[in-house]
C-alpha cells in the first residue's frame, strides 16, 4: 500500500500545483480587468483521520495523504468595499450638484459684458443721460435700447434656468432605468452564484461582477446590502428592499402632483416614494427642487422689484407730449419683463418731468436713476444692484462648496480604491513568483512519480530473480 499511497499523493500534488499555475495565469490575464479580485489556491495538507491512522502498520510510519487544493478564494476586504461604496455615493451626489450649479453660473455669465449686471449698469447710466438732457432724442433712444437689452437678458436667464431644471427632471428617467438594470443583473448573479456554490465551487468571477454592480449602484443612490447564508446579497435603496434573492423591486417614473411639471421615482410594487440620502439621485433632486428654484425665485424677485419701483415713479411723470400714467415696464417677473411697447413706438412719451409742459425738467428721470442706490430689496436692507450681486456671490459660494465636497469625497474614494487595489489588485511581480513556485513544485511532484515508478520497476521486475 505504501507505494500506491505515495503515487496518489504525488498525483494530488500535480493537480494542486497545476491549479496554482492555472490561477496565476487567470490573475495575469485579468490584471487590468476592472473590479477583478486576485485569486489564491488554498493549499491544505491532507492528514490522517482516526480510522486511517489505525489501519496503518506502525512499521510503515504515519504518512499523510498529500495536499488538498479544492478551494480557490478571491482576496477581498468587505470593510473596504463598504467604505468605498459610501464614499462613491457621496462623490456622485456632490458631483451632480456641482455640475448643475456650475451650469447655472454659466447661465448668469458673471462677471462679463453680456451678463445681467452689465445690462443693469447700462440701464442706470442711460437714465442718468436722460437726466442730463431730458429732451434729447439720442438719450431716450439709448435708454430704450438699454431697457430692451436688460429685459431680454433677464428673460434669457430665467428661461435657461427653467430648461436646466427640465433637463435634470429628464435625468430622473435615466436614473430609474439604471437602477432597475443593475438590480436585475444583481438578482441574476445571485441565482448563478448560489447554484455554483451549492455545488461546492467558488463563484469568484461572478462575485466580482456583482461587486462592480454594487459599486455602480452606490453611485446612483443610498444603498445598503447584506450577504445571506446562501451566498445571495439582499440590497436596499434607502430603507426599501431593492433586491431579494433573485427577485427585484422595480422603480418607476411618474408625475409628481405636489411638484407640477416634475417627475418623481416611486416603487412600482407599493407606489411609495423612492427616498435616497446620497448618490446621483439625491444630487439631481437637490439641484432640481432646491437650488435652481431658489435662483428662479431670486431672478423673479429682482425683475418684479425693478418693474414695481420703476413703474411707480414713471406713472407719476409726464412725457414731452404731456402723456402721463404709463407703465415703463410690462410683465410681472423675469419671465415676461419687457419695455412697454407704447413707449418703444413713441419715445417722447417716456416720462421725465414732474409736470406737464415742464421743459428741461428731469426730476422723474432722476428719481428713477436714484433707484440704483435705493434700499428697496430684502425688506429695505439692500438695493437692486446689491441684491443681484448677492445672487451671483451666493451662487459662486454654493458652487465652490459643492465642488469642494465633491473633490474631498473624490480624494477619499481614490484613497479607498487604492487600499482596495492593494488588497485585491493583481501584482504581476507577485504572480510571477507564484507561477515559478507552482512550476517548481509541479516539477518536484513529477520527479516523485518518476522515483515511485523506478521503485515499482524494481519491485515488479527484479524481485525474486536471485538464484535463477
Amino acid at each position: 500500500m505504501g507505494l500506491s499511497v505515495g503515487l496518489d499523493t504525488a498525483v494530488r500534488a500535480l493537480r494542486a500545483h497545476q491549479l496554482g499555475i492555472d490561477i496565476a495565469s487567470h490573475n495575469v490575464a485579468n490584471a487590468s480587468t476592472p473590479g477583478f479580485s486576485r485569486q489564491r489556491v488554498l493549499l491544505r495538507p491532507i492528514g490522517l483521520t482516526g480510522s486511517s491512522a489505525g489501519s496503518n502498520s506502525s512499521l510503515l510510519g504515519r504518512a499523510g495523504f498529500g495536499v488538498d487544493a479544492s478551494d480557490v478564494n478571491r482576496v477581498r476586504n468587505p470593510m473596504l468595499d463598504f467604505q468605498a461604496r459610501t464614499s462613491i455615493s457621496s462623490q456622485a451626489q456632490y458631483g451632480v450638484l456641482a455640475d448643475a450649479l456650475s451650469q447655472s453660473e454659466l447661465i448668469f455669465n458673471e462677471p462679463s459684458d453680456e451678463g445681467v449686471g452689465a445690462a443693469l449698469a447700462q440701464f442706470w447710466n442711460a437714465w442718468q443721460d436722460v437726466v442730463n438732457d431730458p429732451e434729447a432724442s439720442a438719450s431716450r433712444t439709448t435708454l430704450a435700447h438699454a431697457t430692451t437689452t436688460l429685459s431680454l437678458r433677464m428673460n434669457s436667464v430665467r428661461a435657461a434656468l427653467v430648461v436646466q431644471r427640465e433637463d435634470l427632471n429628464l435625468q430622473l428617467k435615466g436614473i430609474a432605468g439604471e437602477i432597475n438594470s443593475r438590480a436585475t443583473q444583481i438578482a441574476d448573479l445571485n441565482l448563478q452564484i448560489k447554484q455554483v456554490e451549492l455545488n461546492g465551487e467558488m463563484a469568484n468571477d461572478l462575485r466580482d461582477r456583482r461587486d462592480v454592480l454594487l459599486d455602480e449602484l452606490a453611485g446612483l443612490g443610498d444603498i445598503s446590502y447584506q450577504e445571506q447564508g446562501d451566498s445571495t446579497v439582499n440590497v436596499y435603496l434607502g430603507s426599501h428592499e431593492l433586491v431579494f434573492l433573485n427577485q427585484t423591486r422595480a422603480v418607476s417614473v411618474v408625475n409628481d402632483a405636489a411638484n407640477p411639471g416634475m417627475n418623481k421615482l416611486i416603487w412600482t410594487q407599493d407606489t411609495t416614494d423612492v427616498v435616497s440620502g446620497s448618490g446621483s439621485l439625491r444630487g439631481i433632486l437637490d439641484a432640481r427642487d432646491t437650488e435652481i428654484p431658489n435662483l428662479i425665485a431670486k431672478a423673479d424677485a429682482l425683475a418684479g422689484a425693478l418693474i414695481t419701483e420703476v413703474n411707480a415713479i414713471h406713472q407719476t411723470g409726464f412725457g414731452l407730449d404731456g402723456t402721463t400714467g404709463l407703465d415703463f415696464f410690462t410683465g410681472t417677473d423675469a419671465s415676461d419683463i419687457a419695455f412697454n411697447a407704447v413707449l418703444s413706438a413713441n419715445k417722447d412719451q417716456i416720462a421725465t418731468a414732474a409736470a406737464a409742459g415742464a421743459v428741461g425738467d428731469g426730476s422723474i428721470a432722476l428719481a428713477i436713476a436714484n433707484l440704483q442706490l435705493a434700499q428697496t430689496m430684502n425688506g429695505g436692507t439692500s438695493s437692486i444692484d446689491e441684491y443681484y450681486a448677492d445672487i451671483v456671490s451666493v451662487l459662486g459660494a454654493d458652487t465652490a462648496r459643492a465642488q469642494g465636497s465633491m473633490e474631498a469625497h473624490t480624494l477619499f474614494a481614490s484613497h479607498l480604491e487604492g487600499l482596495r487595489q492593494s488588497v485585491s489588485g493583481v501584482s504581476l511581480d507577485e504572480e510571477m513568483v507564484n507561477l515559478n513556485a507552482a512550476q517548481h513544485a509541479y516539477e518536484a511532484a513529477a520527479r516523485v512519480i518518476t522515483a515511485i515508478d523506478d521503485m515499482l520497476d524494481v519491485l515488479i521486475n527484479r524481485t525474486g530473480i536471485v538464484g535463477r
